[in-house]
């Protein structure tokens, strides 16, 4: 269960890790399910590179779906978002790259940033800073951090942010050095990269979100994860009911219509143009 000294690290910092949640018999478990995957994929494209990705993952196998609900997961998400926290898909990595630039996956003004969104992730493989764990920037989650390290609109190209002039590793951040077993639980809006990467790394990931009760809220669902609208059948009809729970409204908020999501407000963007040109002068 989530202590209260996690949930408000998790608050404060944007990120909580739990060591050895799992122990060997079970990551390991994981590991032969998730290798049956990535197996099956790459006998299907037998020329593609070392690297595989999916965006349905955990729904594939019986016992990966079960980390859905697995108090370790489950109860910590719903000690963060509360208890009628939506599943937004599943991921499952193995990498090639070995670097990916300073980014958040959910930039924004003070709205978009107040809409809770979170990614855990599983590690296969044993990381540390020297061969490509997860950096976050701890704060940045949240204004003014947020806007300070890059205060552009938008950032879709991850290679050209340079907080402050400054690139990749030397960025002050965090290393979340991690071991088979760790869970790592962040804010989907936190500041993090990776670099010194090693081919092969492997890692499942799930997201989840807070249910949306704005318009901006679902729209910003739909432009980031407009697949988590389509849960896989199985989940739909899971004799779980808490697997149901989290999927079984989606059809419905992808029936509503919501104007189009715009990820930065008027009065923000003027506070970024006043910010610079204050900048300027000063």
């Amino acid at each position: 269960m989530l202590a209260p000294g996690q949930k408000a690290h998790f608050d404060v910092f944007g990120f909580v890790i739990f060591r050895q949640a799992f122990n060997r018999e079970e990551i390991e478990k994981i590991t032969s399910e998730a290798e049956i995957i990535w197996e099956e994929r790459r006998k299907k494209n037998p020329s593609q590179d070392d690297g595989l990705s999916s965006h349905e993952f955990v729904e594939l196998r019986p016992t990966l779906t079960n980390l859905l609900v697995d108090d370790r997961i489950h109860g910590t998400i719903e000690g963060l978002l509360g208890p009628n926290f939506i599943f937004a898909g599943s991921e499952g990595q193995v990498t090639c790259h070995r670097y990916h630039g300073w980014h958040t996956d959910r930039p924004g003004d003070e709205e978009e940033l107040s809409y809770h969104r979170i990614k855990v992730m599983i590690y296969l493989d044993p990381l540390d800073k020297n061969n490509g764990c997860l950096r976050v920037i701890p704060g940045s989650h949240r204004l003014p951090l947020h806007g300070q390290i890059e205060p552009e609109e938008r950032h879709q190209h991850e290679d050209h942010v340079k907080p402050f002039g400054i690139t990749g590793p030397d960025m002050p951040g965090f290393p979340l050095e991690c071991r088979p077993g760790d869970i790592i639980f962040f804010n989907h809006s936190l500041w993090h990269g990776m670099f010194n990467g090693t081919k092969g790394r492997r890692y499942l990931a799930l997201k989840f979100a807070a249910p949306p009760i704005t318009d901006k809220q679902l729209a910003s669902l739909r432009h980031y994860t407009k697949h988590m609208f389509e849960p896989a059948d199985k989940l739909l009809k899971s004799d779980n009911p808490n697997i149901r729970r989290m999927v079984e409204d989606l059809p419905r908020l992808d029936a509503k219509k919501v104007p189009a999501f715009v990820p930065f407000s008027d009065d923000y963007k003027a506070s970024l143009y006043h910010r610079r040109e204050e900048n300027k002068i000063n």
